[in-house]
Parts: structure tokens; sequence; C-alpha cells
């Protein structure tokens, strides 16, 4: 299709770094957040036609819960490309998870949970209950075909969740005197 404007209900063919393709479906317009996309357990290899891949989506599975990412630059740019469009399946708004955390020790704070509509706090611990849900961010779709590809969050999302803190990375510049 090529098509270059992404509404919801387009579906689109994600590359993987080893030839292999994911799918992904807008499947909601948050005016607060930015898109929503569903990706699917479909994972192919080579070209297939569209309406072969439309057709095998429409009894996937998520991958995972539907994450806030960046479509509309990644069709704009090519990097993901729309193959069609499907209905949206039983939509319910997910719930996201957040925190501030502090960057030198990698502590996360409060913890909130958003329903799409506002932010409830939790507290300074989160509860095992939500450890499943998603972290609210804007992924990168670069981050979005790494999970797909692994799994992995992007850091330091998934050690807060898990952790209630991260490892902080080293952040001091170096000089060009470390060089020689």
């Amino acid at each position: 299709m090529g098509q270059k404007r992404v509404r919801v209900g387009d579906v689109f063919e994600i590359p993987l770094s080893d030839g292999r393709k994911a799918y992904g479906q807008y499947v909601f317009r948050d005016k607060k957040m930015g898109p929503l996309v569903q990706v699917f357990d479909l994972i192919t290899e080579g070209d297939l036609p569209p309406e072969e891949v439309l057709e095998r989506l429409k009894g996937a599975k998520p991958l995972f819960p539907p994450v806030i990412t960046g479509v509309f630059a990644a069709v704009r740019t090519g990097l993901w490309k729309v193959i069609g469009r499907l209905p949206i399946r039983e939509f319910t708004y997910p719930k996201f998870v957040s925190t501030f955390w502090n960057d030198k020790t990698g502590s996360a704070g409060i913890w909130f949970l958003y329903d799409g509509e506002k932010d409830i706090r939790i507290g300074p611990e989160l509860p095992e209950e939500y450890k499943q849900l998603e972290f609210l961010m804007v992924w990168s779709p670069y981050d979005v075909m790494h999970r797909i590809e692994t799994g992995e969050y992007p850091y330091p999302y998934g050690d807060l969740i898990r952790y209630n803190k991260f490892t902080p990375r080293e952040t001091s510049p170096r000089s060009h005197n470390d060089e020689q």
C-alpha cells in the first residue's frame, strides 16, 4: 500500500534485524499520550502478500500489551510499512504504571497507575499485581523492534518495575586524556 498517513485500524509490517517481519496495529489515539499500538505474536519469514498477513492476523494474539509509540514517524520514514486495515478487536484502554526516580541512586519514588484519564497514586513500592503492566512512556519504534526480538524493556524501565530500582549507568563524560 505504501501510504504515509496512519489511521486507527491500520496494520503495519515491522522489520526485524534478522530479516523476519512482525506486525502491529494502531488501535487507539490517546489525545494526551499519543498513539497506542498492539504488536501481535505473528512473526513471518520472507515477503508474504498483505492479504495473507491480514488473514493470519485475525487469529493472532497480542505479543505484549499495547504500547505508546511513534508510529507516525516510523511510517513516514519508511521504517514501518502500512499493509492494510483491520477492525479493532475488543480494545480496552490498558492501565500503565509510572514513577519518578533518582538518577544517582536508581531508586523509584512514588508509583502511579494511569487509567487513560488520570494518575492514581499507588505508593513507594509497586505491588506485585501491577508488575505485568506497561510503563507509561512513549516507546521509540526501535525499542519496540528490540522488544519484539528479545522481550527486553528499554533501560531502566524493566528493572524499575521488577525491583523498584535500577543500577545507574556511568554518566561522567570522558575527557580526551582518558582516550590516550
